[in-house]
């Protein structure tokens, strides 16, 4: 209401990376979950007192997808070093390590080594965009990749993704392409519904890739829309299937 600060907390010397702060419910406690290149951290989100920490060390400062919390899992995911799993503690606020990747090489990656895009989990099976744009299921409860497809990005380049938003029995993906698909994503697969251009990509993507341009922009929905930009434009298309009638 006023600006006052009330509590300050963590070191701001280090490099901070770009994660943003999300708040999780777990152990009784509203927690303020902070990701670091180090280290994830759980505050108070009243004082700024520690809950709990977490070490985990990320090449590049890349902390760029967003963690995901499902029941009492904690899942994180970053380019280099690959996914973290946590488990809340449901007595108290705290955190124990369920599972780790063990790779922190880009290209030979084992379970899901996101760049841009936060995963999905549902079900008990995670569903992401890998390094090289590989789109994976993984089993929540161990790490273990079930399948993965270059379908959903065509491209097997340093970087290729695209976003992923739930709705109902499907999932939309955005990829860098400019393409929206629709599709179904289970444990045993990947089910594309249908699949249109969308918005012309005009962001250069900084590395060798066959397309000159990339969209890197994550969509977002409302009212039975969906509304994206480019550098040159902004564009809303309705997904109502009655507009089209």
């Amino acid at each position: 209401m006023t600006g006052e600060e009330l509590w300050r907390a963590l070191d701001s010397e280090a490099d901070l990376g770009v994660a943003q702060p999300i708040i999780i419910e777990a152990g009784g406690a509203r927690q303020l979950i902070v990701w670091n290149p180090e280290v994830v951290v759980s505050l108070d989100p009243t004082n700024g007192e520690f809950y709990w920490r977490q070490p985990y060390t990320v090449g590049g400062a890349m902390t760029v997808a967003t963690p995901v919390q499902v029941g009492s899992q904690l899942f994180f995911t970053t380019f280099y070093d690959g996914p973290l799993m946590l488990t809340l503690d449901q007595d108290r606020p705290g955190a124990t390590v369920a599972w780790k990747g063990t790779s922190n090489s880009e290209i030979q990656t084992d379970g899901l080594h996101a760049v841009l895009a936060t995963p999905i989990i549902e079900g008990g099976t995670i569903y992401g965009i890998c390094s090289y744009g590989q789109l994976r299921g993984l089993n929540a409860e161990t790490g273990e990749r079930l399948w993965e497809t270059q379908e959903a990005t065509g491209e097997r380049r340093r970087w290729v993704s695209g976003f992923l938003v739930r709705n109902g029995d499907r999932v939309f993906i955005n990829n860098d392409r400019g393409d929206l698909i629709i599709a179904r994503l289970s444990p045993s697969g990947y089910e594309e519904v249908s699949r249109t251009h969308l918005i012309t990509p005009t962001s250069r993507p900084g590395n060798r890739r066959e397309l000159r341009y990339v969209s890197w922009v994550h969509p977002a929905y409302a009212n039975r829309h969906i509304y994206i930009r480019n550098d040159e434009e902004m564009i809303s298309v309705s997904l109502d299937q009655a507009d089209y009638e």
